[in-house]
């Protein structure tokens, strides 16, 4: 049985190039092949149609082996390249590979030539596979299923990014959070399919009213973020917001039955309301609620709406007390490796028993440490609480660095000091950094990472998925593990673009060498289907909730898990 193989020949001898197909024949191949001598001839053939393999003759009277690659790779083609010579000095070999070439060969050396085919092409289709898998990721991890619009991660990057342009033009841009009023009744009336159909049509309606479509995200649930980025002014909020009325007001319809719409929109501007994504979100969504509750079809945001920054503004003033006088504690949640049982590490979660508000988890006190310059003794006191108290188990411990903490230049001198503090290996530490925090600055991040890796640290991509930091982008950091985001292992059974997520991260970190770890496993069938997909290792309510020291140590005789062994 012989295999298709559509083979470009740069090469100015008929001779040499049937010697070459010759002995591709030999070797089991069925070569469809173009043999060019000139750069016109390259361009062309390479225009007309698409190609397995390209080999060069790197000598050649008006064209020579180095420009063929160049010419390819403006192209901006992913082919395999061969430079094949009658006398090849091991300079110009060491250029060839330099240049992008994926393998050179002396002419007439057939034992090489079957074999650096076959190993090239191989890779190419490994190539392939894995840009295929990112893009599925990327349009999956992006883009709302149900109606086609980005979703919010993908909204608060167009948000962030806005913003800097915004500052750099000094201009206004407005944030509207549209909330669909009724839409509950719809699903519980009509279905869950019918209200997916009528949330695309509204999502379809929105972008058809815009200059910028694509400026218009599905949030979640029945709600709609629409970014506004290059206003002339601010009062022209009005009037797009009127617009988008007028295009709700024709009732839609869904297998023949009409269904009214209206919606309440909330709206906040910059710089008047806030100068960063997450606040202008935040500061949106509270205006929806007000336009909401006074039936008043939109409302602009106001600090009198906002209920929650007096308590924000007195943690904030509370939290160094907090600190420095016990108030925080650690929550500890193990790891297993899926394959054999074993306990192998656990994620050290900071609370803080707060004298009147009882028990809070950390998203309500880290924004105000970091907006405090409070996340450095907090990061400090996690990482000396966490990693004295794994003293004596073989386990990794995990600690969450903020995006603060990732880009303070001073964080390698803090955990040097930390392990020598608490008497801890570097490798029984992992530092965990969402894809959000390493794309606020890449450089600096990659910096940062790459000196914590040198000591030994252990370092793992946290919430993969949410942020989409690629995995092609991935493989330049020196982390060693990604654990897939608990959305999209929570949603893995029941829908098939969370099942594609969860594969594909699975895939790739393997090829590029990294531990995969699953959030949220909460049933055996999740543990299992992971297993069947290869993942290393799960973390979640099925394995075990966060616990607090002591109870866990209690805990690790009597689990159906196995803690590692001692060594």
């Amino acid at each position: 049985m012989t295999t298709p193989l559509r083979i470009l020949i740069v090469e100015d001898s008929e001779a040499d190039a049937e010697l070459l197909l010759r002995e591709l024949r030999r070797g089991g191949y069925a070569p469809e092949c173009e043999r060019v001598e000139t750069p016109e001839g390259l361009d062309a053939a390479l225009t007309r149609q698409s190609w397995d393999l390209i080999v060069s003759d790197y000598a050649m009277p008006r064209f020579n082996g180095l420009q063929a690659l160049k010419l390819t790779q403006e192209k901006g083609l992913d082919i395999p390249f061969i430079i094949v010579s009658g006398s090849i000095g091991e300079d110009v070999a060491v250029a060839a590979m330099k240049a992008g070439a994926h393998d050179y060969l002396m002419k007439g050396n057939t034992a090489r030539l079957l074999p650096a085919i076959e190993r090239e092409l191989r890779e190419a289709r490994m190539r392939q596979e894995r840009r295929q898998a990112e893009e599925t990721i990327h349009r999956l991890a992006y883009t709302d299923p149900v109606t086609g619009l980005p979703n919010r991660v993908r909204f608060r990057e167009q948000v962030h990014q806005a913003i800097e342009e915004a500052r750099k033009h000094r201009h206004p841009l407005a944030l509207l959070h549209l909330n669909l009023e009724h839409f509950r009744e719809v699903n519980d009336t009509l279905g869950h399919n019918r209200g997916n159909s009528l949330l695309h049509q509204v999502g379809m309606r929105l972008r058809g009213a815009l200059f910028t479509p694509d400026a218009v995200a599905r949030l979640g649930a029945d709600e709609f973020g629409i970014l506004l980025p290059r206003l002339a002014a601010t009062d022209d909020v009005r009037h797009i917001i009127k617009k988008l009325q007028d295009c709700l007001e024709a009732p839609f319809t869904i297998d023949g039955i009409p269904i009214a719409v209206e919606a309440s929109i909330g709206v906040a501007t910059m710089p008047e309301h806030a100068d960063d994504a997450d606040t202008l979100l935040q500061r949106a969504d509270i205006a929806m609620y007000r336009a909401k509750q006074m039936a008043s079809g939109y409302s602009v945001y106001v600090p009198e709406y906002d209920r929650r920054s007096p308590e924000r503004l007195g943690l904030m003033a509370e939290l160094r007390d907090a600190i420095d006088g016990g108030q925080l504690l650690l929550h500890f949640q193990p790891k297993v490796e899926i394959k054999t049982g074993r306990i192998v590490g656990t994620e050290a979660l900071v609370r803080w028993q707060h004298p009147r508000h009882g028990l809070l988890p950390p998203d309500k006190f880290i924004l105000a440490a970091e907006q405090t310059g409070l996340i450095c003794p907090l990061t400090r006191w996690v990482l000396i609480d966490a990693l004295s108290h794994c003293q004596g188990m073989q386990l990794r411990m995990s600690v969450n660095l903020s995006a603060r903490s990732l880009h303070d230049p001073h964080l390698p001198e803090l955990v040097e000091e930390v392990l020598t503090t608490t008497g801890a290996e570097p490798g029984q530490l992992t530092l965990e950094i969402t894809e959000s925090a390493i794309v606020l600055d890449p450089k600096r991040a990659e910096e940062t990472l790459v000196v914590l890796s040198h000591m030994g640290i252990w370092l793992s991509i946290d919430d993969f998925g949410t942020g989409y930091t690629s995995l092609a982008s991935i493989k330049h950091l020196p982390v060693n593990e990604v654990k897939i985001d608990k959305s999209f292992v929570l949603g893995m059974l029941t829908a098939n673009s969370d099942a594609m997520i969860v594969r594909s991260v699975i895939d790739l970190g393997h090829n590029l060498g990294l531990r995969v770890v699953a959030e949220g496993v909460e049933t055996q069938e999740m543990f299992d289907a992971l297993a069947a997909l290869g993942c290393d290792e799960a973390q979640g309510y099925f394995i075990s909730k966060p616990q607090a020291c002591e109870p866990l140590k209690n805990w690790f005789p009597t689990a159906a898990w196995k803690l590692a062994p001692a060594g």
